[in-house]
């Protein structure tokens, strides 16, 4: 009888180890599903990290082009102004200048 009890336990440990093992199987597979799953996402995420990046930096130059070129486009128009301006006009904004820096 003692033989059978210990015959039965002992099937019965190799049945747990089997069922632990195939358990640990399982397991290593899911984590490995899970990495997998995690690396792609990853892989995805920083597509679509580039792809914005780049996009706001394309935004940022023609943002900074089309102000360039409003500064370029007011510079030119008051280098022109400027440019009209005739000698005795040019005396008298000068004269009008020195006479605020200059005391009495």
């Amino acid at each position: 009888m003692q033989k059978d009890i210990l015959s039965e336990v002992i099937e019965v440990e190799k049945e747990i180890q089997k069922s632990l093992e195939v358990e640990k199987a399982k397991s290593h597979d899911w984590l490995e599903k899970v990495k997998k799953e995690s690396e792609e996402e990853l892989v995805r995420e920083e597509k679509t990290i580039k792809e914005s990046l780049n996009k706001s930096i394309e935004v940022a130059k023609k943002e900074a082009e089309l102000k360039a070129a409003e500064i370029m486009k007011q510079t030119k128009a008051r280098a022109e102004r400027l440019a009209k301006l005739n000698d005795e006009t040019l005396a008298d904004i000068v004269g009008k200048q020195i006479t605020r820096i200059l005391p009495g």
